[in-house]
């Protein structure tokens, strides 16, 4: 059983890597956007808050259209500022364990369930996912199933997957990536999960081709 009643989603960014020219977010696979699969996905969690900053408005519209009661918390910084601040923000006031996790991210369905069946109080939990580009922050795992190390250059079967769960107050001082922050707190349990993070244009056929394996009802 989960005890996850919080989540924040981090979908502030330019997704530039990218270069459509709109939020990582909005992308439609397999008929939907990813923020809907992963709203539909979080559907049990009472508190979802999705931070939001370029063409805010969009997002905003549709996430309205998804799930009226999410807390919208605007980042007029996004330009400048990293998801780790976006995390803070959207956590503010939060005093307890709480879901971290990118915008850009298609979840398989049953490794997300699995995750969230795994997260308990007061116990950091960090997804990490089979590598699938030389272009990915790489995880080091002990024989514990422990994170020792992230590196962007030493190559390893598994990267970080970009969703944690642990106490906002870990996440106090932002620095540039969340990794880093996380890299205070090491050695980190991890969990295995099965996504395809979305930064680029590989990235999203790589997504496009595994839809299907995911065993995610598509809206054709």
């Amino acid at each position: 059983m989960s005890h996850d009643k919080h989540a924040v989603i981090a979908a502030a960014g330019l997704g530039s890597r990218l270069g459509l020219g709109k939020p990582k977010c909005l992308i439609e696979i397999g008929g939907m956007t990813i923020l809907e699969h992963q709203l539909k996905l979080l559907d049990d969690i009472e508190d979802v808050r999705v931070v939001v900053g370029f063409e805010e408005e969009l997002v905003i519209d549709l996430i309205h259209s998804l799930r009226h009661e999410t807390i919208i918390v605007r980042n007029p910084g996004y330009r400048t500022t990293t998801t780790l601040h976006s995390y803070v923000m959207g956590a503010a006031y939060l005093d307890e364990d709480c879901l971290f996790l990118d915008g850009d991210i298609l979840f398989q369905p049953s490794s997300l369930k699995n995750f969230l069946s795994k997260c308990i109080p007061d116990e950091t939990l960090v997804g990490i996912t089979p590598a699938k580009t030389k272009d990915a922050v790489f995880t080091s795992i002990n024989s514990d199933k422990q994170i020792t190390a992230f590196s962007r250059t030493k190559l390893s079967p598994y990267e970080w997957a970009n969703i944690v769960w642990i106490h906002p107050k870990f996440f106090s001082e932002p620095c540039t990536a969340v990794f880093e922050r996380l890299n205070y707190y090491l050695p980190l349990n991890t969990e295995l999960i099965i996504s395809n993070e979305i930064d680029t244009t590989e990235d999203m056929l790589i997504a496009i081709k595994n839809i299907e394996t995911f065993n995610i009802p598509l809206n054709k």
